[in-house]
Parts: structure tokens; C-alpha cells; sequence
């Protein structure tokens, strides 16, 4: 499902942003030396913090916990980040393209001092959008119509903006998190995968890793749902001979495919490739069964016959997508924590933030909810430091983003139904051109 389609008619709440701004720590040790912000394509420079001492650890390097720590950087606030990919360089080219909202993502990155260098880099011809039965007609051709809203990075570019904006060192590279647990001196310890090695001494935990968040538990008994689709991922590279056709079809933007539960999806990335997104209704863990997607991702073409048999009733220029795809392929099983899982009594010394405190299948808001959680927590954390009690921090963090989150999930449950309905995408479209959905 494409993060950008639901996007376009999502209603949004008005600014939480606007009430108050992040003030100075003052009376403090710590210092941050020679913050110099550059273009994208150059480095960030950020020397070490003085006197070392990290009484926050975040888990994971995603665009939420990068974000808190971009704050707690620019306001001399010790923290460790724990990330288990082994450098920036082995993030995934699968990562795909993001809309960044201009009332909340964008926001964001507005009070970490990033938006003009995410404006350099940000991809405002991509917010087009166009919507097709399987029949290949035209149902809804949104046009580039967005202006400034809600323009488009891939991840991993946003990741680069945000990963240069906090020290090198800040960061623990190949730490793969075990579990977290408080210590017999009454802080919190992280426990690793490499060798049972345990830091320990936080004040604070703050679990930003993602849908299997090893801090979750701590703080509720929650555990990701299966959605009962599964999308294989591939992608058609500049130097494919049919990409020119693709382009022609898609422009810079999104061409969206839906029919009864299924769904296809091209979207242009910044380098001039599309990804390419294939529904698939299978059971859980077909991925990892030897008959299944496990035996199928090393045969790709095996793969793509699969693919091909799937949706031989959908017209030849849908089907083309999966025809004339490259080679590589990945599978992306669709996960979301139930909606109950969203309200809970504050527990000391932990928090969650991003897809750690509410997975949700793909639905236009996850990045623009997980910055907005990193700047909110940021702001408590920030206001009650000087005090030393980060749990009324997390108690202020968590009274926003509760309300905030269940608010947002419900209003774009409709719209997800709809776009896997056995009527869709009509279904869909006729909400959207009745106002269902509520449009600025």
C-alpha cells in the first residue's frame, strides 16, 4: 500500500506545534561546539558533547529517534543511540519514498533546525497521484496539486538529513537490542545480541525501534497483528528498457492500481527508479515457508510467474509493472498493533515513540505521526531536565501523543477499508469526491 495515496485527502488536526517552542537549558555542563548545517550532499560537523554522561538511550536510528536526538543535540542533552544496522551505509534500498507533511513532519524538522536543508532535497514535482481500476481506467488523476503540502524523500535520504545532524559518536553502530531491563542499582540496562553485552546507567529508555520494539513490553503486552496481505517489492531502474514507459505512465509521482483487495503500486524515487509494490493475500509467515516466499524470493522468475498468475485478469498495462520489473525482489508482510494496545498508565523510566508505540499498516501519516512524536518528547524533555525528573517528562509526552495518535488512526481507518474494499478503488474515490473525508 503506498504511504503517499492516503495522505492526499487525509484530514489533518490543527497545529500542536504553535503553543509552545523549545527554550535553552541553561545552568548546564554540557555543550554542543560548531554545529555547521550544509547542504545534504556534505557532511553535518557536530563535535562530542563534553563530561559524557548518557542518561537516555534511544533504540533505534529511524526518523523518530534521530529526531529526538537532533533536539536533545542542539540543547546539550547526553543520550546513546542504539541501532542495529552495522553503518548508515547497509540501510536498505528498499526503503521507498516518504510525503512529509507541512503541518506536522514538516513542523518537525522546522524546530530541529532541518527544514530549509529537507526543502534542497525534498522532491515537490512527485506529489502527483493517479488512481486506476484493473481495467487500467483512470478513476482519480490528482494532478501535482499539493503546492508545497506534501512533498516527497525517499528514506534514506531523510535518514542522511537527520543521521548528520547529531554526532557520529552519539550513535552505536551493529548494537542489536536483546531486551531492556531495570538494574539491580534501580537505572535501566540494555541488554545486546552481541555477546550478552549489557550498558546500563539510563535514566531514561526510549524505544523508537520500530514494529518488534524490545521496550514495548515494559510498558504494555501488545504484539503486531498480521493485516493478511503481504506486498513483494521490486523495481524497475533507470537503465530498464521499459522505464520509459513507466514514466510516461506515472510521472515523477504515485500510480496506484486497486481492485478487490489487491493492489498495485509504482512510485518515482529521487534517483529516476520506481518501486514497485505487489499485493499478495497469504498467511502468516508464508515468507519464511520453503513452498512459499521463501522459495520464491531466490527464483525470481519463478516469482514473477506466481505474480503473473495472480493478477492474469488485470489489463497488460497494470500487468506490465510485474513483467518488466528487474530481478530483485523483497517481501513486506503488513503488520499493526490493535487499537486497544493505545492507552496505557505511564511506567518510570521508559516511553515509546514511532512505530514502537503505534505500528500501522501503511497509511500516509507513519512518518509525519513518528516526527511528530521525537519533537513532542524532545519539547517535555527538554522542559523538565534542569529538574532531573524525566519521568514527568514522559508522563507530558505520552497525555499529547496518546489522544493525538487514536485521534488520527481512527479518522484513517475508513480510508484503508475502503482502499482494500471488494469495490475498490470506486468506493474510495466516490468518499473522497462526496467529502467524506473532510479536504483543506
Amino acid at each position: 500500500m503506498s504511504k503517499a495515496v492516503y495522505s492526499a485527502f487525509t484530514r489533518h488536526t490543527p497545529s500542536l506545534f504553535a503553543r509552545s517552542h523549545l527554550k535553552p537549558v541553561r545552568n548546564t555542563t554540557y555543550s554542543v561546539r560548531n554545529i555547521t548545517l550544509q547542504p545534504l550532499q556534505r557532511r553535518y560537523t557536530v563535535s562530542a558533547m563534553v563530561q559524557d554522561v548518557p542518561s537516555i538511550a534511544i533504540l533505534g536510528a529511524g526518523p523518530s529517534g534521530l529526531l529526538l536526538a537532533r533536539i536533545l543535540t542542539l540543547h546539550s542533552i547526553p543520550y546513546t543511540v542504539f541501532e542495529r544496522d552495522g553503518s548508515p551505509e547497509t540501510l536498505s534500498r528498499w526503503g521507498g519514498t516518504l510525503d512529509i507533511h507541512h503541518d506536522s513532519g514538516q513542523i518537525a524538522l522546522a524546530e530541529a533546525g532541518l527544514l530549509e536543508d529537507f526543502k534542497r532535497v525534498a522532491r515537490y514535482e512527485a506529489q502527483g497521484t493517479k488512481i486506476v481500476d484493473r481495467h487500467a481506467n483512470v478513476v482519480l488523476d490528482l494532478g501535482d496539486s499539493e503546492g508545497e503540502k506534501r512533498p516527497e524523500i525517499d528514506r534514506r535520504d531523510l535518514r542522511d538529513l537527520l543521521l548528520h545532524s547529531v554526532p557520529s559518536e552519539r550513535i552505536r553502530w551493529g548494537s542489536k537490542v536483546a531486551k531492556v531491563e531495570r538494574g539491580d542499582d534501580g537505572t535501566m540496562a540494555v541488554h545486546l545480541a552481541d555477546n550478552d553485552k549489557v550498558v546500563s546507567g539510563f535514566k531514561l529508555i526510549v524505544g523508537a525501534d520500530g514494529a518488534w520494539s524490545k521496550a514495548r513490553s515494559l510498558i504494555n503486552p501488545a504484539k503486531p497483528l498480521y493485516a493478511g496481505n503481504t506486498f513483494v517489492t521490486a523495481c524497475v531502474s533507470k537503465s530498464n528498457p521499459y522505464h520509459a514507459t513507466l514514466v510516461s505512465l506515472c510521472g515523477p509521482g504515485m500510480y496506484l492500481a486497486a481492485d478487490s483487495g489487491h493492489q498495485i503500486i509504482a512510485q518515482g524515487l529521487a534517483d529516476g527508479s520506481y518501486q514497485i509494490n505487489i499485493s499478495i493475500p497469504v498467511t502468516e509467515g508464508w515468507q519464511h515457508n520453503s513452498s512459499g516466499g521463501a522459495g520464491l524470493i531466490s527464483d525470481p522468475p519463478a516469482l514473477r510467474t506466481f505474480l503473473m498468475h495472480l493478477y492474469a485478469d488485470w489489463a497488460p498495462t497494470i500487468t506490465d509493472l510485474i513483467r518488466n520489473s528487474d530481478d530483485a525482489f523483497r517481501l513486506w508482510p503488513l503488520y499493526a498493533l490493535p487499537f486497544k494496545s493505545l492507552s496505557w498508565e505511564s511506567v518510570p523510566d521508559v516511553t515509546l515513540i514511532g512505530d514502537a508505540a503505534h505500528l500501522e499498516i501503511p497509511d500516509g501519516e507513519g512518518v509525519n505521526r513518528a516526527l511528530t512524536d521525537g519533537v513532542s518528547l524532545a519539547r517535555s524533555i527538554v522542559k523538565h531536565y534542569e529538574g532531573g525528573d524525566l519521568n514527568v517528562a514522559v508522563r507530558e509526552y505520552e497525555a499529547e501523543m496518546l489522544p493525538r495518535v487514536r485521534k488520527e488512526i481512527e479518522s484513517n481507518e475508513v480510508k484503508i477499508k475502503l482502499l482494500w474494499a471488494s469495490d475498490a478503488p470506486r468506493g474510495f474515490v466516490d468518499a473522497v469526491m462526496g467529502g467524506d473525508f473532510g479536504k483543506e
